[in-house]
């Protein structure tokens, strides 16, 4: 059996810099986001997982899930006063401080990782799954065209 992939916060970061600003995924992040309330950090980590061929388990998503739901309110909030002030001079002030709630969750989500991968065989789903479905199971979305669609653009960006 091979070892889980070595990652870190710095790691995390330029991968989902480099893959965001691939053409068509933030627009498909930004719809994910929007329209189905999908941790952009958690998808951008499952693509990871994906491109470094990283299985992930039931106890990973679990432990994924709990780590995105302490800091996720705090980041929804704050892109909403963002959003809110858009046009003013505070914008950019607070775009950045959005970014570096986004760095802090995507550290959590490698600690996360980090940890379940030390504690346990990483052995699991995704590679012998349709990453697709998995990806809709995963983020709870609906299994129709729209979400397929966005989710493919995503993975093979």
């Amino acid at each position: 059996m091979t070892s889980a992939p070595e990652l870190t916060p710095e790691l995390f970061w330029q991968h989902s810099l480099q893959h965001y600003a691939q053409l068509g995924v933030a627009d498909a992040c930004l719809a994910l986001q929007d329209n189905y309330q999908v941790n952009i950090n958690l998808l951008l980590f499952y693509h990871w997982c994906y491109t470094v061929n990283q299985p992930v388990t039931r106890a990973l998503r679990k432990a994924l899930d709990e780590a995105v739901a302490t800091s996720d309110p705090a980041i929804r909030q704050h892109r909403s006063r963002r959003r809110a002030a858009k046009g003013s001079s505070d914008y950019e002030a607070l775009k950045q401080q959005e970014l570096e709630l986004e760095a802090a969750q995507q550290a959590e989500l490698v600690a996360t990782y980090q940890k379940i991968k030390g504690s346990e065989s990483l052995n699991g789903m995704f590679n012998d799954s349709d990453p697709l479905i998995c990806l809709l199971n995963w983020l709870g979305l609906p299994n129709n065209s729209e979400t397929q669609d966005l989710i493919k653009t995503v993975l093979q960006a």
